[in-house]
């Protein structure tokens, strides 16, 4: 939790104008079902007290298609059955050396296997036809929702839209803010484009300009964003407290009122009822995303450069064939060198908890995006380039169900192994980058002869492993 700079809101609510931000509101549809339909009801208990801004409502319209996922389940069989035949696929082209080298009994291999990968598609099938109930309830939910906040945008407890007059003054304004990076949403803007960069500094002086017309004495800001151009954090990435200079501006303009800042986190742990059992599960599971970002960074990037070491780098190079232009192909079918693979970079993504026993399981998808550097020889012609491929890990973080955030994350730091697992991992996406070109010493004969059969690349007196594979294949 964060330090508390705020009062205790249920003793000021009923008095209190809610304002919630874009993503506040997009919450509801970003969590597990439960936990969903209990973000959905603190709406609705407080509904009397919201009033939104016009730019929470264009924000809203425009991202909550790429939020929400009405058919997660719809299409789920067929998702799973395509994987599944895709595989099936990819082992027949692998077997198929074998297969034109006679190996006895090969036809019962392909048997067998034909049998068992049928068998997963039966298999996903019956789950399908299983949760067909929670499918049912699921769809309810998305359109419940939907009608609610349809509704909710709609009424007049939303502002009127600004007008282009004030809409251009806020913009001369947001430029000379942001490049003093006075807050709020100096953060946003090399993320967004436009006018859209400003989209947060239009929030909040449509929050000011209500505040001015009206009696309310208490406004509660609750946003999902706790970038540095909102609060203050200290060395552990804990908020201490909002933006003096956005409590300062508000003061100016309303004297004798204020405004309370809160993260939706914080906003939901300080108005649910403390006796309420789901109320734990609730809080654990919107507190992932910034207990993700408190731990360690490196620490993940160490994880990911150890796991990467163990990619066969023929099933990246076998993707990039597949996927990759003609032109690029002349590369890659005569690449003679691929070095061992760096990570650039990690994306953390939280794929939701569940709580067993006396442990809290959180769920990461991670993306850590991996270059292997790469030379081809064609003629008398180096080329000098690189491949890029997403291997996306799918992370299970353990905590003991009765540690604090703060140690759990002092135990972390000290050795992060004790506390991950790597359920599995693939290599997504590959792209070839090429770099430059080098003539070479022709008196040094580079000439091709064959090509390994395991990555297709061609050998050459400089890669030949001497086992008829090719170094990087070579298991010699």
């Amino acid at each position: 939790m964060s330090s508390k700079w705020y009062p205790e809101l249920v003793e000021i609510i009923e008095d209190s104008l809610i304002v919630y931000d874009t993503c506040s509101l997009l919450n509801v549809y970003r969590y597990s079902l439960v936990n969903s339909k209990r973000i959905l009801e603190y709406f609705k208990k407080y509904e009397d007290n919201i009033w939104l801004p016009y730019q929470v409502k264009k924000e809203f319209n425009t991202n909550k298609h790429k939020v929400k996922s009405p058919n997660l389940y719809k299409n789920l069989d067929k998702s799973l059955i395509t994987l599944v035949n895709n595989k099936h696929e990819e082992l027949l082209v692998e077997l198929s050396v074998y297969e034109k080298r006679g190996f006895s009994k090969f036809p019962e291999l392909q048997d067998q296997l034909k049998s068992k990968f049928e068998e997963m598609n039966d298999i996903i099938k019956h789950f399908k036809q299983d949760i067909m109930d929670e499918i049912g309830v699921y769809k309810e939910f998305i359109e419940a929702a939907d009608e609610y906040l349809d509704n909710l945008l709609g009424s007049d407890k939303v502002s009127e839209e600004i007008s282009s007059v004030d809409l251009l003054e806020i913009i001369k304004e947001g430029e000379l803010r942001y490049k003093y990076k006075i807050p709020p949403g100096y953060e946003d803007e090399g993320k967004e484009k436009g006018i859209n960069k400003f989209g947060d500094l239009i929030i909040w002086k449509e929050i000011i300009n209500k505040a001015i017309n009206s009696d309310v004495v208490n406004i509660i800001f609750v946003t999902n964003d706790t970038k540095k151009d909102w609060f203050l954090k200290n060395s552990q990435n804990v908020i201490e407290e909002p933006r003096k200079e956005l409590i300062s501006e508000f003061k100016h303009y309303n004297n004798g009122k204020n405004v309370i800042i809160i993260p939706f986190q914080d906003f939901i742990e300080e108005v649910s009822d403390p006796s309420d059992p789901s109320r734990r599960e609730l809080l654990l599971e919107l507190r992932m995303s910034n207990l993700i970002k408190r731990l360690p960074f490196d620490a993940f990037m160490q994880l990911a450069e150890n796991e990467i070491q163990s990619i066969d780098i023929n099933d990246v190079v076998k993707k990039l064939i597949h996927s990759t232009s003609d032109a690029d192909k002349i590369y890659i079918n005569n690449i003679i060198e691929i070095s061992t693979p760096t990570v650039e970079n990690v994306i953390l993504n939280p794929n939701g908890i569940s709580i067993k026993e006396s442990e809290i399981i959180y769920y990461i998808n991670a993306v850590a995006e991996c270059d292997f550097s790469t030379i081809s020889s064609n003629s008398s012609i180096l080329s000098y380039g690189s491949i890029h491929s997403d291997i996306v890990l799918n992370i299970e973080l353990k905590r003991k169900l009765t540690e604090d955030e703060k140690t759990f994350i002092d135990k972390f730091k000290d050795n992060y192994s004790d506390f991950i697992t790597i359920a599995h991992y693939t290599a997504e996406t590959a792209k070839y980058i090429w770099g430059n070109d080098d003539d070479y010493d022709p008196n040094i004969s580079i000439e091709t002869y064959t090509t390994c059969p395991s990555c297709y690349c061609n050998i050459s007196n400089i890669n030949d492993a001497g086992d008829g594979f090719c170094i990087n294949c070579s298991e010699s």
